[in-house]
């Protein structure tokens, strides 16, 4: 039974680091140099790049569908510390999306949180 939640915390940490990678990739795409906080302007930089669009699907999927089932599921104390994972994912995608280097002490720190992870989901 255990698995299911490891499976649906999995899910939920991997779309909201998509989500994340969504929006970096719209980010790299604008070419105005200043961000303003006007609805004119980001309706604009929504209507040109649809990847703004695929970032906010997915944390819609995960925040508000896969999260919350998530917290119904799981005790609190348990399902957001394993929230942390999306840490991971987003570390592996700035990897192979934005050819990012990832220094030694970040995999040391990737072990830490899987470890702990670990140690987290055992009753």
């Amino acid at each position: 039974m255990w698995w299911r939640y490891f499976i649906l915390i999995m899910l939920q940490t991997s779309t909201l680091a998509a989500g994340q990678a969504m929006f970096k990739l719209f980010l790299n795409r604008v070419h105005r140099n200043e961000f303003e906080w006007s609805w004119a302007y980001i309706k604009d930089l929504t209507i040109q790049n649809g990847l703004i669009i695929l970032g906010m699907i997915a944390f819609f999927l995960s925040s508000l569908l896969l999260w919350t089932y998530a917290l119904k599921k799981l005790p609190f104390s348990q399902a957001y510390p394993l929230s942390s994972l999306s840490f991971i994912f987003g570390m592996i995608l700035a990897y192979f999306m934005f050819s990012e280097a990832i220094p030694f002490t970040r995999w040391i720190g990737v072990f830490l949180i899987v470890a702990g992870c670990f140690l987290i989901s055992m009753k």
